[in-house]
């Protein structure tokens, strides 16, 4: 689709960079549509967790927001992702959403983030989480162009971290 000579040996005759790019638009997951979430406002959602300072908001999607915050006791800059309010009226979330956490919290493993801490507090469910500086993959299409070669090298993490998820049987 961007009309660069393919490299080659490139899978199935596709453009690594056009790959890359599909996978980040903002109409992959959401068919198109605005996701219906609006996170809290900074003074709506400090009160909430008073255990954190909310610094900034980072991100926000179908599935919740993250917030960049420092936990006051260990005084470490952290992020803080919470789930739309009402996602847990499902009875089976909760349990699913205590597995995936747990799950989580045992891949320790340099291109996984590291859970810190999960929970539901004021009927909101929450991760807590290392904070990793730099921005989204998808926030990188959005500055700048990449070439396939720079597309190319990201795989080789994404591989390792999902070949020792697998070997923890996640």
């Amino acid at each position: 689709q961007c009309g660069t000579p393919l490299p080659s040996g490139a899978l199935a005759g596709l453009c690594p960079a056009c790959l890359l790019k599909e996978g980040a638009a903002a109409d992959t997951v959401t068919a198109g549509q605005k996701p219906g979430f609006t996170p809290p406002s900074l003074a709506d959602v400090t009160p909430l967790f008073p255990q954190l300072e909310i610094l900034e908001l980072i991100g926000k999607g179908g599935m919740g927001a993250v917030y960049k915050a420092r936990q006051r006791q260990l005084d470490r800059v952290v992020a803080f992702k919470i789930l739309p309010p009402g996602i847990g009226k499902d009875e089976a979330f909760a349990g699913r959403f205590t597995r995936e956490a747990q799950a989580l919290a045992k891949l320790l493993h340099p291109n996984i983030v590291t859970l810190f801490e999960f929970g539901q507090a004021n009927g909101i469910y929450y991760l807590l989480m290392e904070c990793v500086d730099g921005g989204s993959r998808r926030q990188l299409l959005q500055r700048q162009k990449i070439t396939a070669q720079e597309a190319l090298a990201i795989v080789p993490e994404i591989c390792e971290a999902l070949q020792f998820a697998h070997e923890q049987g996640v």
